[in-house]
């Protein structure tokens, strides 16, 4: 009996090991691109050490980083996982959360034509409503997919409630222009491709895929 129990601690012990070891090389794998994450494997860790793939992984993680946007909340889905000498997946599937205040933060850094003050989510209209100039100005923004780029559609802009002159909406324009080329720059190395967006109460939600994934070298 004794024998028994102590083979079961031993094989308890080991599986927690090995769900450490490969919870740490797949947030290794994926710290430059996401930032730090938690990660669950599917069934034993210990038999997929063995043949050195995984049915399916979970990464979670509410401190992302994308580009310009930090604190995101991604939650990913890895299935096929082949953590051997070339680490990949055969699929990834999943969302990632970038909360207003992320998104406040991208458009003051990408163009000072725009000093945002706040970002505030409308659900019922799929906009971000921007408050600039210390509420002194109103801008409505939707999120949209453009040839598998993330940008901002104008939709209205308001200055003391009255519709914002025209070299005011021109401005922005412009502004969400450069900031649309700046993240077309950061998506052409990133390791998802958005494949539709939405606005919620806790952000824009962009839904993400990708089929047959390297995973970065951890000194990159």
């Amino acid at each position: 009996m004794l024998a028994a129990i102590l083979a079961l601690l031993l094989a308890g012990t080991a599986e927690v090991v090995a769900r450490g070891l490969v919870a740490d090389r797949v947030s290794d794998r994926l710290r430059s691109r996401l930032g730090d994450t938690h990660v669950e494997v599917d069934g034993l860790a210990l038999a997929g050490l063995a043949r050195s793939r995984f049915d399916a992984i979970t990464v979670t993680g509410d401190q992302a980083r994308l580009g310009r946007l930090t604190g995101a909340s991604v939650d990913l889905r890895l299935t096929g996982v082949d953590l051997g000498s070339t680490p990949r997946a055969d699929h990834v599937r999943g969302t990632i959360t970038i909360p207003p205040d992320a998104v406040a933060d991208a458009l003051r850094q990408t163009s000072a034509r725009l000093p945002v003050t706040a970002v505030t989510p409308d659900p019922a209209s799929g906009t971000l409503v921007v408050t600039a100039q210390g509420g002194l100005a109103t801008v409505a923004l939707r999120p949209v997919l453009r040839d598998g780029r993330v940008s901002y559609e104008l939709k209205d802009a308001r200055v003391l409630g009255l519709p914002a002159p025209e070299a005011l909406t021109r401005r922005i324009e412009e502004a969400l222009q450069e900031q649309s080329d700046r993240q077309t720059a950061l998506q052409r190395s990133a390791l998802l491709t958005v494949t539709s967006l939405h606005v919620t109460r806790a952000g824009v939600v962009a839904a993400l895929a990708a089929d047959d994934v390297a995973f970065a070298d951890p000194a990159h």
